[in-house]
Formats: C-alpha cells, sequence, structure tokens
C-alpha cells in the first residue's frame, strides 16, 4: 500500500521547512560535525589497532552516531532489501526489537484528530505507542468485527486499526479479511502485528493475500527467525539516500 494523502502531505511540509530527516550512507570528502565520534577513531585507519590496544581484543569500527544521524551503513540497507523481498513488500526498516518497532509505529504516524482503534488483545507495545502518539485512542472486543464497525462509526480523522495476525495467548487468527474490508469501507489503515505469525506454514495462501493490503505489517525477528530486533515492512517513501 502507498503511502496515504495525508501523510505525504505532512511529509511535504517537513521537506518544505527543511525539517525532513533521511538515513544517509557515508559523508565521503565531508567533515564530520554531527556524529559523536569525537576523537574519530572510527573512521582512523588503524582503529582496530587501536581498539585492540584499549580493549584487548579485535573489533569492528563503532557507528560513531544512531543510525539517523551518522551511523547508518551499506550493509543495513543491503539486510532490509533482502527481508523486503522475502516478505513480499515494498521496503522494511530494522529496529532494534518488535517492541521498539511497535513504538516507532504508533508514536509518530497517528496525528492529533486521528483515532486508533485496537484489539483488546493487542500487545503492550502497541499500547505503548499509541499511549505516545497524540491521536484518541479505543479498544475493540477480541476478533469482533462487529464492535469493530461500531467504533469505527464513531471515530474521528484518520482512522488507524491496530490487531496481530497471530495472537500469542490462545494462538487464534485476526478475521483480516474483514477487517481489510471495512477498513476500505471506511478509509481506514490497518497495521498489523506479525510478530506471532512470521514463520508458521498453516497460514493459507487468502491469509497472506490479505496481509499484503495492510498499510504496516510489523515482524518481530526474536521469535520463529530466532535472532534480534524487529522490522516494519512498508511503502518506501520517503526515499533513502
Amino acid at each position: 500500500m502507498r503511502i496515504p494523502t495525508h501523510i505525504d502531505r505532512k511529509l511535504e511540509e517537513r521537506e518544505e521547512a527543511n525539517k525532513l530527516r533521511t538515513l544517509r550512507t557515508g559523508l565521503p570528502g565531508q567533515i564530520d560535525f554531527c556524529s559523536n565520534d569525537y576523537l574519530g577513531l572510527s573512521q582512523h585507519p588503524d582503529r582496530n589497532k587501536i581498539k585492540k590496544q584499549f580493549f584487548g581484543a579485535e573489533s569492528r569500527a563503532g557507528s560513531g552516531g544512531s543510525r539517523l544521524i551518522s551511523g547508518n551503513h551499506a550493509l543495513y540497507i543491503q539486510a532490509e532489501t533482502h527481508m523486503a523481498a522475502f516478505f513480499q513488500s515494498e521496503d522494511a526498516l530494522l529496529f532494534n526489537s518488535g517492541y521498539d518497532a511497535n513504538l516507532g509505529i504508533f508514536s509518530s504516524i497517528p496525528q492529533k484528530g486521528d483515532t486508533v482503534i485496537y484489539d483488546e488483545w493487542c500487545h503492550a507495545s502497541i499500547r505503548d505507542g499509541i499511549r505516545l502518539s497524540h491521536a484518541r485512542s479505543v479498544k475493540f472486543k477480541h476478533n469482533n468485527l462487529m464492535d469493530l464497525r461500531k467504533k469505527m462509526e464513531a471515530a474521528e480523522g484518520n482512522i488507524y486499526i491496530a490487531l496481530e495476525s497471530v495472537y500469542s495467548m490462545d494462538g487464534d487468527l485476526a478475521p483480516l479479511a474483514g477487517v481489510n474490508r471495512l477498513a476500505e469501507e471506511f478509509g481506514a489503515y490497518v497495521i498489523l502485528d506479525e510478530a506471532h505469525s512470521a514463520g508458521l506454514e498453516y497460514l493459507d495462501s487468502v491469509f497472506e493475500k490479505e496481509q499484503q493490503n495492510c498499510f504496516i505489517r510489523m515482524l518481530g525477528l526474536g521469535k520463529a527467525w530466532g535472532t534480534h530486533g524487529g522490522m516494519i515492512l512498508c511503502s518506501p517513501e520517503p526515499r533513502i539516500t
């Protein structure tokens, strides 16, 4: 799904005000005034020898700062490109954990005047992210499409529906096809937490097709994939340079 018009307009406003921030890989030929690499050791030609002298072992150079400011790396983008292709998404963005991914999604995308409607069994990370936003929020009865419709009829602004594809306590599936139909009817946006469904074989092709229709999908890489981190699958805008 492409970026909704209201979010695209917000990005344009930020760009016009010179406030839009994007990920960049390296600053060749430029002086670094933005990272926390105060002594320039991460870029020093003998950095590994220097680190071995300090820490007693070989280690890779640090990022010098957060990924957004100066710590982005081509390997991150390579990993995201690979994951986006594997999960059949336009783009992907890595996070430290699935919890952080949900915090980032729900604290930044819903704006003041919008409404987030979430399943009552949604994970705490979704609820915490919603609390950090300026949007109004309301829960609907677990997997109850009639209650969801009722809450959507009373919603204001842009509507976001938060749910999980597989709920961890009972292992039941969300009625994703019905939710997507309601979202289309009301012009709402579905944000799907796939932390407990990614890697499961019993999800049929119909359910997987419905996943592709969601506005944003979140994956926790510490579950079926046996590793660390989180990831959101989404539209590629704004472009990474």
